[in-house]
């Protein structure tokens, strides 16, 4: 196992659920961290007791990974304040009920914008940094959506199947800079995640004895800790119980 204390973590969408425990897992293991998220006052709030409870360097910016200019200025404060960035796990996105019949392009593209366009300019910025230090490790959490298409949820399942996708062609692009690439894929997590959620939904997942968002956190860690030539590049985690 390879220890990856001192290095800098970027973490999105960590105010809450998978974000927020990785974000506790890894400066438990003295990881500094650049957390981003849209809610500026828990998200400030969240990286003092980290600080506090770990001892480690934390920044907080407040950015909607959805907005490119946000975006480009949380990466300017992330490099002003640590000048490297080591890990970025791309762990923002949002999910919305609704058949296609009933959508909307403003819906679509909200979705759209931060699940797969936000985490395909999170990677280019990152990148750009890792490349000349010839190393780095990117992680983005997919989901089981990203293989199975779920009536309901079919732009939320595109931008996953994308993310896949997207995952597996830098992996080849980035072997030659020494830069790790793994894609994980949750199955049921007992988070707040889901917009617009159907009754019948909501009954199956507090019926089910769910992931716990520390359970995807450790998948992340174990990705991140293997030796430099071990690339863990997918991850399918279910809950025992769940079918699809």
């Amino acid at each position: 196992m390879q220890s990856i204390k001192g290095k800098v973590a970027v973490i999105t969408g960590a105010s809450k659920g998978i974000g927020l425990a990785t974000a506790q897992k890894l400066a438990e293991n003295g990881v500094e961290l650049a957390l981003l998220a849209r809610s500026g006052e828990l998200l400030n709030s969240i990286a003092k007791e980290i600080k506090e409870q770990f001892g480690v360097n934390v920044l907080s910016i407040p950015t909607d990974i959805s907005k490119s200019e946000e975006v480009e200025k949380a990466f300017e404060s992330l490099k002003s304040h640590f000048g490297r960035v080591d890990i970025l796990i791309n762990n923002a996105a949002r999910g919305i009920f609704n058949y296609i019949e009933n959508g909307s392009v403003k819906e679509w593209k909200e979705v759209i914008d931060l699940n797969l366009t936000g985490l395909i300019h999170c990677t280019h910025l990152a990148v750009k940094m890792m490349i000349p230090q010839r190393s780095g490790h990117i992680v983005n959490i997919s989901s089981v959506a990203g293989r199975v298409g779920i009536p309901g949820w079919s732009v939320y399942c595109a931008t996953k199947w994308a993310v896949i996708g997207f995952s597996e062609s830098i992996r080849k692009e980035l072997i030659k800079y020494n830069i790790r690439v793994t894609v994980i894929e949750p199955g049921v997590v007992a988070t707040q995640w889901g917009e617009n959620m159907p009754e019948e939904w909501i009954r199956s997942r507090t019926a089910m004895k769910a992931l716990k968002a520390e359970d995807v956190a450790e998948a992340v860690y174990y990705a991140l800790t293997q030796p430099e030539y071990v690339s863990v590049n997918e991850l399918l985690i279910r809950p025992t119980e769940q079918e699809r």
